[in-house]
């Protein structure tokens, strides 16, 4: 047995280490160095910018996030990188085109979006951070853009197209503009390190991510032997047949006890490792060559790798438990949805708050060689938008809203109640208060709610693993014959199809989840503890969970994303060119003909106010362009051949009228 599990962990290491190889190998074999330019949309250069596109976001690149690894990853792709660059996480459409100079600092869920589509062409352009140039987090820079030397761009701020910041300034909001001269003498002087020490880095870092990785795996085991005994226990065993189907369903349902187990491992896994490594962290500032940021790096990976299984716990009634098991304090009622970049020690979080989708909650700075934290707080009935910003350091006052990719502002400048919207934020004198439902569908669910709501999301967190394993099963199954015999041509074969088969197949699960759940999404205002909201959101986790990564996400920047997401209930017209999944109430997102949707550009069509689920049309025109991370909100319409910029906020009930350009969140107009 222990030699059995010991080869599936070597298999599995071998292949996660080929699937940077095969990254690395196909960019070049397939694209090349590609050159700045403009190049026709489905020409022979789209296309094999996009196969290699497609190549590289599938390799793991998370395990290199914050390391000295991820330096070698780029350079190896094609990228100039300098010595002693910290990078948290990016995403980067054209590699050849980035040159990082000495000392560049970038933080986390960075968007790189230096390739691409607009007016029916590729565009592609260098991006250039001369030495020092500090990039914050959930910031966006488009190509032919410049950082110059001890520049700062601040999180989620855009530059956009041809834009170039002046060494020694510091840039801000989206659009970026001048905000002053960056402070250089309070900032300390940048740390030495030495050769041995960069040497035991590199291997420190090499070592923990394939411990991370093993890690993870092993769960997988107690769960296949759980399944195994079941399967073998008198009585069951009569439940036998061959046929392919029966197969599917059997394993299907045998697989929720073990996928609980699995789940429940990983738990503990993540748990124990975090404590045993890293002790509880306090506010300070620190080297980014010490052993305090190598643990926190461990402790950042857990975090990372911990998705792949459960990623469905997150926006459920279980997530609060997981956040408080990695050190966070969490109090009564609090919802969290995805949230990116936290340091659980620093994470305060006052009851009934809400953390919606996306939010950059606290996470670290790094600068100049320097890792700071300090501890952020989110008061009670405090709310948090999609896609929102919010530095380390941030105390948001009760009852306070932050809008959808905004940034909070500096502490001082809130009070209870505000509102804030933008970036740079603005205060809002009033909102819209949603009233109308009563508090036990909103704040004071009874104990039959909490309990069905619980059981719908259990199952939603146990049904993308339990659909792996039951596949899992039956195609080792079918192949073992083949592999007993030698007939390894056969055995390719058929895991190749298995695969693709899989793939198309989850797809069609979820759709059929949607329809059958579902039906068609419409306009409505639904209180959060309502069997409509959990189902929604069960139907929202699956297609991000399983249908996206193992099908959808190959089809962006294809012809055949549009007509997927159409099966789906969106109308979404023809020459649609779409490198986004980000759509989550299908039947609600209309698109014209031979608009362009850039990267994780979102048609938002629901948002929760006052913990109410608010869902209502998004309307985009024909031949309309939406930059890299710009969001239209539900009730908007976008007017053909409208353009909106890099970040570009359209606000709930907006309308952009047709051939006017905007950009800016919120949204403005572009020559103004």
């Amino acid at each position: 047995m222990a030699l059995a599990i010991a080869a599936f962990v070597g298999v599995f290491l071998l292949s996660t280490l080929l699937e940077f190889a095969v990254a690395i190998a196909g960019k070049w074999l397939i694209v090349g160095r590609l050159k700045p330019g403009r190049y026709p949309l489905w020409g022979v250069t789209y296309y094999r910018w996009w196969l290699a596109d497609r190549l590289l976001e599938a390799a793991p690149a998370y395990l290199l996030s914050g390391s000295s690894l991820y330096a070698w990853w780029l350079r190896a792709l094609g990228a100039k990188v300098g010595r002693d660059v910290v990078i948290g996480s990016i995403t980067l459409r054209a590699p050849d085109l980035l040159t990082l100079g000495d000392g560049v600092s970038i933080g986390n869920a960075v968007n790189l979006e230096n390739a691409r589509v607009e007016h029916g062409e590729l565009i592609i352009g260098p991006i250039v951070l001369e030495r020092e140039a500090c990039i914050g987090s959930y910031a966006v820079l488009e190509g032919n853009t410049q950082v110059g030397a001890y520049g700062h761009l601040a999180g989620q701020s855009a530059l956009g197209e041809g834009q170039a910041l002046p060494a020694g300034r510091l840039w801000q909001g989206s659009p970026a503009r001048d905000a002053g001269a960056f402070d250089l003498a309070a900032r300390p002087e940048r740390p030495a390190v030495g050769r041995w020490r960069s040497f035991l880095e590199g291997a420190y870092f090499v070592l923990g991510a394939l411990l991370i990785t093993t890690v993870f795996f092993l769960p997988v085991f107690p769960s296949f032997m759980l399944i195994d005994w079941i399967d073998a226990a008198e009585g069951f065993s009569a439940f036998n047949s061959n046929a392919l189907a029966f197969e599917l369903v059997k394993y299907f349902v045998l697989a929720f006890p073990a996928t609980a187990v699995m789940i429940v491992c990983t738990v503990l896994l993540s748990a124990g490792i975090r404590w045993s490594v890293l002790p509880r962290l306090k506010p300070g500032r620190w080297p980014v060559h010490s052993n305090l940021y190598c643990a926190k790096w461990l402790v950042n990976q857990i975090q990372e790798s911990s998705l792949a299984v459960l990623h469905g716990v997150y926006a459920t009634v279980y997530a609060p438990f997981w956040y408080r098991l990695l050190g966070a304090k969490v109090g009564r009622d609090a919802e969290i949805s995805s949230a990116l970049g936290l340091v659980p020690d620093m994470l305060t979080l006052g009851d009934e708050t809400f953390i919606a989708d996306a939010v950059m909650l606290g996470d670290e700075s790094i600068e100049g060689g320097w890792m700071s934290m300090r501890p952020t707080v989110i008061s009670r009935r405090s709310f948090v938008g999609n896609g929102a910003y919010i530095p380390d350091g941030t105390t948001l006052p009760e009852n306070v809203l932050i809008g959808v990719h905004s940034s909070a502002p500096a502490n001082e400048a809130m009070n209870d109640g505000d509102t804030w919207l933008g970036s740079p934020p603005i205060n809002l004198p009033a909102r819209e208060h949603t009233s109308g439902f009563p508090e036990h569908l909103t704040y004071r669910p009874s104990p039959f709610r909490r309990l069905a709501r619980g059981l719908i999301e259990a199952f939603r967190i146990v049904a993308p693993h339990a659909i792996v394993t039951a596949v899992g099963y039956t195609v080792v199954l079918a192949i073992m014959p083949a592999a007993g015999e030698e007939r390894w041509g056969d055995v390719i074969f058929y895991l190749t199809g298995a695969g693709l088969l899989y793939g198309i197949g989850t797809f069609f699960f979820v759709a059929a989840i949607k329809w059958s759940m579902m039906r068609r999404y419409r306009k409505r205002s639904v209180p959060m503890w309502t069997p409509f909201v959990w189902w929604s959101e069960a139907v929202t986790n699956l297609y991000e969970g399983i249908a996206v990564p193992n099908f959808l996400r190959y089809l962006r920047g294809t012809p055949l994303l549009p007509v997927a997401l159409n099966f789906l209930g969106c109308r979404i017209g023809r020459g649609v060119y779409l490198d986004t999944t980000d759509i989550t109430e299908f039947d609600c997102v209309t698109i014209g003909d031979y608009s362009e949707l850039n990267a994780l550009a979102c048609p938002q069509t629901h948002l929760f106010e006052d913990r109410v689920m608010k869902v209502d049309q998004v309307v985009i025109g024909k031949r309309v362009y939406m930059g890299p991370r710009s969001a239209v909100l539900y009730s908007a319409v976008v007017g053909d051949n409208a353009w909106l910029g890099a970040l570009t906020l359209v606000m709930k009930g907006e309308f952009i009228p047709a051939a006017s350009s905007w950009k800016g969140c919120p949204a403005a107009p572009a020559d103004s």
